[in-house]
């Protein structure tokens, strides 16, 4: 997992925005919610529980942000 992969938790996608120092315990990630752009901390052994890949398969990617390459 790395910074700006998203993960579903709840049914709702969240970007990866931050990891707590490695020697911190437990350890955490900061998830932001991209609709309301607020951020908060949850224990990485919450999402392996969830048998979450160690790096997300999808990614959020807004329309805006899309280029097209057919010009």
């Amino acid at each position: 997992m790395l910074i700006g992969d998203s993960v579903i938790l709840g049914g709702r996608t969240f970007v990866v925005v931050g990891f707590s120092p490695g020697s911190v315990t437990p350890a955490e990630v900061q998830l932001s919610d991209p609709q309301t752009g607020g951020s908060f901390w949850l224990e990485m052994q919450l999402l392996r529980e969830l048998n979450a890949p160690e790096r997300a398969a999808l990614r959020l990617v807004r329309a805006d942000d899309q280029r097209s390459d057919e010009r």
